[in-house]
């Protein structure tokens, strides 16, 4: 395995990348939402290929033959990955948490807006009689999410679009349930972010969501949090507000509230049991976390560990209805 020796200098890369794609977006009269994960992840590249070598051995194919090869027996399963594929606070619990909150019915429509690499949409599409599309605006990622789709054996029951979450490439009325964890703090227009999973949306379908907000008890104090973070290594890729004004947009939109849960002191315990940012290790050698975060990562976990102690940061679990 190759060390990752360039992960800042790629860190920055992309960063200007997300600028001059925001530059542009803006010109066009369209926002631009910002990448899930703006850090480095590994000097390969492809980070999906990488992965397929770590995982099948140093004579992989070309990921494009990989995603051709028809296996009677998938070589994983989606239980071998996490904790990760999870990249949010609490891993595989939080996500199975918020799947209990699932209204769902044999072939259900799910969409997983920033789905990362595809962890929360594989363990939805393996426990559920369900099909998931998950979509985000890194294209690296997405490729990851098909790599391990396939390695799995999920691939027919999951869909994966490299897109905007201000921009969905779905039609109306499309989904029973938009699922998202972890996105919208990455997302200056929150307006138009909820409301295309509005748009997106049955009548009568569920948003659930699993977000990190400003602590309501920093209201007419300074917002200023530690960084870097997991989600943003500058300021400028952070997109934080209080949970109130969220909860309040969606009634605007028209949303119902069915599930408010404050899970913050629940986060900041699972923080609290790992000094290395990494409370849950993976089953196979390899799959680590800083190949996706960055080499810092151990940084951006203490500093959202100490934000979250210091009362800056609230995290929420919320379950609401389209109603009109």
């Amino acid at each position: 395995m190759k060390k990752h020796q360039k992960n800042k200098q790629t860190s920055d890369v992309r960063d200007n990348v997300k600028d001059k794609k925001k530059s542009r977006s803006a010109a066009s009269g369209k926002p631009a939402a910002v990448a899930k994960k703006e850090s480095g992840y590994s000097n390969q590249d492809s980070l999906a290929q990488h992965l397929a070598t770590l995982l099948l051995g140093d004579t992989a194919p070309a990921l494009k033959d990989i995603l051709a090869t028809k296996y009677e027996v998938p070589p994983f399963n989606a239980s071998d990955f996490p904790p990760f594929d999870h990249l949010h606070t609490r891993g595989l619990v939080a996500t199975k948490e918020m799947s209990e909150f699932l209204p769902l019915n044999p072939g259900a429509r799910i969409l997983d807006i920033g789905c990362g690499i595809g962890g929360p949409a594989r363990y939805l599409a393996e426990q559920f009689a369900c099909h998931v599309d998950g979509i985000d605006l890194t294209k690296d990622f997405c490729e990851t999410a098909e790599l391990f789709n396939h390695l799995s054996g999920l691939d027919k029951k999951i869909t994966i679009t490299h897109g905007s979450a201000l921009d969905l490439p779905y039609p109306d009325n499309s989904f029973d349930t938009v699922w998202t964890q972890h996105t919208s703090m990455n997302i200056a227009a929150k307006e138009g972010f909820y409301a295309e999973i509005h748009r997106v949306l049955k009548p009568g379908g569920m948003l659930l969501f699993h977000d990190i907000f400003l602590h309501p008890d920093t209201a007419g104090k300074t917002t200023e949090i530690l960084l870097p973070v997991p989600w943003a290594s500058e300021e400028k890729y952070s997109h934080l507000t209080y949970s109130e004004l969220t909860r309040d947009l969606l009634a605007e939109l028209g949303f119902l509230r069915e599930v408010w849960n404050d899970v913050t002191a629940e986060t900041l315990l699972w923080y609290l049991s790992s000094v290395d940012g990494n409370p849950q290790k993976s089953k196979i050698p390899g799959l680590d976390p800083r190949l996706l975060i960055g080499q810092d990562l151990k940084l951006r976990a203490q500093n959202l560990k100490q934000n979250l102690s210091n009362g800056k940061l609230q995290v929420m679990q919320g379950v609401f209805q389209k109603i009109a």
